[in-house]
């Protein structure tokens, strides 16, 4: 199969979810390939959506983690309120889970999509119950 990648608006949970085929990422111009398809996918939405990312067939090589992991951060800032993964392969997992820390990214990741559902679900509940919006920015009701 060739890359492509897709992501689907789930109205009934209120997130979009993100579905990658063989984007595979070797080097820098690989990642900013990857940077503006995501962008010009997420772009279609409201400003800022919870996203939930299936890793599979997203493959992040060794020499493209370092960039990788800069222009993940700047994507989720941009166009996430937060983002859960779940699924991949060990090293492009190890890769999100490192450029999370050093980049300070989120690095929640599951192993399917309803455990990284719930994992939202529960952070939206929580946020809730504190007095703040699920959806950033400050308390429920009012303007930010």
């Amino acid at each position: 199969m060739a890359w492509s990648m897709s992501f689907e608006y789930d109205a009934l949970n209120d997130v979009v979810t993100a579905y990658f085929t063989d984007c595979v990422l070797v080097s820098e111009a690989d990642v900013l390939r990857w940077r503006k398809e995501v962008e010009e996918h997420l772009s279609k939405y409201p400003p800022k959506v919870d996203l939930l990312i299936n890793l599979d067939g997203l493959v992040v090589k060794f020499t493209a983690g370092r960039v990788f992991g800069k222009e993940r951060r700047e994507v989720l800032e941009r166009y996430t309120h937060r983002s859960y993964r779940f699924g991949g392969d060990e090293m492009t997992r190890m890769f999100v889970l490192t450029s999370g820390a050093i980049n300070g990214a989120a690095v929640n990741h599951y192993a399917t999509r309803d455990e990284a559902l719930a994992a939202l679900q529960a952070e939206r509940e929580a946020l809730r119950k504190r007095g703040f919006s699920p959806f950033g920015g400050g308390f429920a009701g009012t303007k930010v």
